[in-house]
């Protein structure tokens, strides 16, 4: 079955009881009109590209299903729509892509000071109908701060209704369990009948949720390695059962700098809470900076393939845990032009971003909101006017 075939029967278990066939169709084709190839770097390790979206990172898949299944579920009358997404790197862009063209619809997206390249800040601020908040704190802080929002009676211009564009947000995370099967339905041409690993880049841990749902709704893949940087709270919470949530590290792999997942509570809840069972399917591994670096100077010496910090963690980390006989497939999460200043320092090599829809914006432009990590302070921010009518 081609990715868009799997996906079609992906979604129709997942959404046909409320959205009838043809409509989902109709979705799956305008969402997925990429490819997602699997490709062999060396034996049998494979990396699967999720960067050949328009804003090229792996949250463009989920972002654009939600863009398009969003309105089909909660349609609109006569009030508009607010999407709060905290980004760490990535999520800013692909939300604010798939929810251009969306009517009477807002993005807001709130990012930490300092933690994100110029070119993920670009991603996002181009667009028309985004109001991009910069919080003096981190991505934690960014989360929390949009969680809140949420849940508490917050100001917002008149008749805006507000909607988590996160990973929390299940209609946005769902359609990442597309590209499990997918990715297990390539390796099965190149490697038939070998058992399957998966190494996943974690950081908010929305990704490996999606991968957790996709084994327990039939994917036969062997178990799962989740990646950590140097914040590895998820990697200690596998080794001790134990969750101390920590201030985040700043790391060369920044979309991983997380120390209060929001979707290990997702994870705990999908297994009941069988710790064991949790260490059965998950593996975990801390990859540190020096590691990435290397890796990603190995990966291009060697094998001629350029790569970003996260997903060089995940291939860091699958080749120090797959088992001989195992065929593993590491996430490739993003484009390496993403982060191109690193990729350039790390292996002398300038990447040039692909052409797409949507094209890095200069940020001496730009019209910012800065603020500091308060509700208060996020309140008035939010008050500001900008959508699509």
């Amino acid at each position: 079955m081609s990715l868009q075939e799997i996906a079609f029967v992906i979604t129709t278990t997942l959404f046909g009881d409320i959205i009838d066939a043809p409509t989902l169709k109709k979705t799956v084709y305008e969402s997925l009109d990429f490819e997602i190839p699997l490709t062999n770097v060396h034996d049998d390790f494979f990396l699967l590209e999720l960067f050949h979206g328009p804003t090229q990172s792996f949250k463009d898949i989920g972002a654009r299903f939600m863009a398009r299944l969003l309105p089909l579920m909660a349609p609109l009358e006569d009030e508009y729509r607010d999407i709060i997404v905290a980004t760490s790197g990535d999520s800013g862009g692909a939300v604010a892509n798939g929810f251009r063209d969306t009517p009477r619809t807002r993005v807001i997206v709130l990012f930490p000071n300092g933690e994100l390249s110029s070119e993920q800040i670009s991603r996002f601020i181009s667009e028309k109908n985004v109001l991009p908040i910069e919080v003096n704190g981190t991505f934690d802080d960014c989360q929390d701060m949009a969680k809140k929002a949420i849940l508490s009676e917050i100001d917002t211009p008149s008749g805006h209704n507000i909607v988590s564009g996160n990973s929390i947000n299940l209609l946005r995370q769902l359609p990442s369990i597309i590209y499990y099967f997918h990715a297990y339905a390539r390796a099965m041409e190149q490697r038939p009948g070998q058992e399957v690993v998966i190494s996943v880049p974690c950081g908010n841990l929305g990704n490996l949720s999606a991968a957790l749902m996709a084994k327990k709704m039939g994917l036969p893949a062997k178990r799962f390695i989740a990646a950590n940087n140097a914040n590895d709270v998820f990697v200690e919470y596998l080794k001790t059962g134990d969750f101390h949530p920590k201030e985040a590290l700043i790391t060369i792999a920044r979309a991983m700098d997380v120390g209060n997942p929001s979707n290990l509570a997702r994870i705990i809840d999908l297994y009941d809470g069988d710790m064991e069972q949790i260490r059965t399917d998950v593996e975990g591994m801390s990859v540190d900076d020096p590691s990435i670096r290397e890796t990603m100077r190995k990966l291009a010496d060697s094998y001629g393939v350029i790569t970003d910090p996260h997903t060089a963690s995940a291939f860091a980390a699958l080749e120090t845990k797959l088992k001989p006989g195992e065929t593993g497939i590491a996430l490739a999460s993003a484009h390496p032009a993403k982060s191109g200043e690193v990729v350039s320092d790390v292996t002398g090599r300038k990447i040039q971003s692909p052409q797409s829809e949507a094209q890095p914006t200069d940020l001496r432009d730009a019209r910012i909101v800065k603020i500091p990590p308060t509700l208060s302070a996020l309140h008035r921010a939010m008050l500001i006017e900008n959508h699509n009518k």
